[in-house]
């Protein structure tokens, strides 16, 4: 069987351009009504409490309280809205090319991002990607916990991530792409051949240099 090729593609500050979909996805919930001042000052109170409890890190990538009590399904179809409204057109044309040129060349397109999976899944028509992994929100009852679960796909942990989507050993890491932003991305980066910086951070920029990597600003 032949060893498959992927095309790995972060989100935030990549297909995002200095900017997160979390992040704008909250200010576009908010802006609507979605979250009260009640529900937005406890995400405050408990987000500056796992901040200096956990890290700021790990304050984001646990903390969800601003969605707690929610259903999945109230979250899916805000996120559809946002998807509709900002999200779908926010990619670059050059970026979204780029991405067709990867299917083209027989590539499986694969986002890989710490943002929410719900929000990540929105870009999954549009960019034709074959295996979406984002942060999952915990579930109990049926409703969000506000809580996230699972791997927090950021640093190493990304390649964890992609670890349980695809078998290493079946994979021409030779022949991959990966697209990302930031240094934390170098776990990633450096497991395919073909590594790109996409609007690189000045630390990534300066690797992506010195390694002869290709940049995209």
């Amino acid at each position: 069987m032949e060893a498959q090729r992927l095309a790995i593609i972060d989100l935030d500050g990549t297909l995002l351009r200095r900017t997160s979909s979390e992040h704008s996805f909250f200010r576009f919930i908010v802006l609507r009504g979605k979250v009260g001042p009640l529900c937005l000052a406890s995400f405050l109170l408990t987000f500056f409490r796992d901040a200096l409890k956990l890290g700021l890190r790990q304050a984001i990538g646990w903390n969800a309280t601003y969605l707690r009590g929610k259903t999945p399904e109230t979250v899916r179809a805000w996120a559809r809205r946002y998807g509709r409204a900002y999200l779908r057109e926010a990619v670059p044309e050059g970026l979204q090319a780029r991405i067709r040129r990867f299917k083209d060349e027989g590539c499986l397109i694969v986002l890989l991002s710490g943002s929410l999976q719900v929000l990540v899944s929105e870009l999954q028509e549009k960019l034709g990607a074959d295996i979406v992994i984002g942060r999952e929100l915990e579930v109990v009852g049926g409703k969000l916990t506000g809580h996230r679960s699972g791997i927090y796909p950021y640093a190493r942990q990304k390649v964890e991530a992609l670890f349980q989507k695809v078998i290493p050993a079946e994979v021409d890491w030779k022949g991959c792409w990966a697209l990302a932003d930031r240094l934390s991305d170098l776990p990633v980066l450096d497991l395919v051949g073909h590594p790109v910086a996409v609007h690189p951070t000045a630390g990534l920029r300066r690797h992506a240099q010195q390694h002869g990597w290709e940049i995209i600003d």
